[in-house]
């Protein structure tokens, strides 16, 4: 395992600092696990590089190219895909990605490169508990969009748990955000504050305004403490999901290609409220349905399902 170099000096006061891509402060070498924990521990996040292949790179941008982008909108579905946006600014998401027609959605399911940190850190080594997929989603952002500052350590809520209790971990969610493309200056990377899954009170530009980050809109451009992650394509930035994190407006020509997965303990239901189908369960591995569908649901023989139209469920 590797960590972040160190932060070079913001050009001014309120300038975000950028996490570069270079070699770590461990000297080129990897860290040991209790080095890794130590950092993961207290910065709340980890860069994991390479963690795509060249062909699976290939593969996910060609599914997006084939896509109509231009003329989708919110609340349309590409199979079992749905097409949906967190507000007007932040791009356009492809929900529920894993269930797309091409096995490399849901080779990411339990991608080597991270899936046992994850479950580590979330489930330790229970037996009596799993992990689950709250949420993976594929978006794509042109000019001026942004995710808005969210998150923290103040904020209470489950997927914000951030502890070692008892000599084990209890991580409310884990999320591994992709770069599909590189992300570089202008091009509206991720941002964090390292170390807030700690915080014991509100950003100021809360408490000063009365407001929650989110209904601020704040970008990362306005957000004390903000740090922008830098990414080659095929890198991921492994997070809590409870620290404070959002996006700089993306300012050059073009789009950015991000892909996110988020994992929890199997008792955190889907997010949107999914339920994988039949189709989709045959193509798992048995490790793979474990994690899609931890708890599976139980009825009288014969029962079927009536989806309802706007229910995060159904068309």
């Amino acid at each position: 395992m590797t960590a972040l170099a160190p932060q070079s000096p913001p050009s001014s006061p309120d300038a975000p600092v950028t996490l570069p891509l270079a070699p770590d402060p461990a000297n080129g070498r990897d860290l040991s696990d209790a080095e890794a924990d130590y950092l993961f521990d207290v910065q709340g996040y980890r860069i994991l590089r390479n963690v795509l292949s060249p062909l699976q790179l290939e593969k996910i941008n060609g599914w997006v190219d084939r896509q109509d982008t231009d003329r989708l909108e919110s609340g349309d579905w590409v199979g079992d895909v749905e097409v949906h946006t967190y507000g007007s600014k932040d791009g356009l998401n492809f929900q529920n990605i894993m269930e797309a027609d091409n096995p490399v959605f849901q080779e990411l399911i339990d991608q080597p490169a991270w899936i046992d940190q994850v479950r580590r850190y979330i489930v330790g080594d229970s037996t009596q508990h799993r992990l689950s997929i709250d949420e993976c989603f594929l978006n794509l952002r042109r000019g001026g969009g942004f995710i808005p500052t969210h998150s923290g350590g103040d904020s209470v809520r489950f997927t914000g748990l951030f502890q070692w209790l008892n000599g084990k971990w209890a991580v409310g969610q884990i999320n591994i955000l992709m770069a599909l493309d590189d992300i570089g200056p202008g091009d509206g990377g991720t941002t964090l504050i390292p170390g807030s899954h700690k915080q014991r009170f509100g950003h100021p530009l809360a408490t000063e305004s009365g407001k929650s980050m989110w209904d601020l809109g704040a970008s990362g451009v306005d957000t004390l403490g903000m740090c922008e992650v830098n990414l080659n394509a095929g890198d991921a930035v492994m997070f809590t999901d409870g620290i404070c994190h959002g996006s700089m407006p993306r300012t050059n020509p073009g789009e950015r290609r991000i892909m996110v997965y988020r994992y929890s303990p199997q008792l955190l239901a889907n997010r949107l409220n999914y339920i994988p189908s039949d189709e989709f369960l045959a193509r798992l591995t048995e490790a793979q349905r474990a994690i899609v569908q931890p708890v599976p649901p139980r009825g009288r023989p014969g029962r079927t399902l009536t989806f309802q139209k706007g229910s995060g469920v159904g068309g």
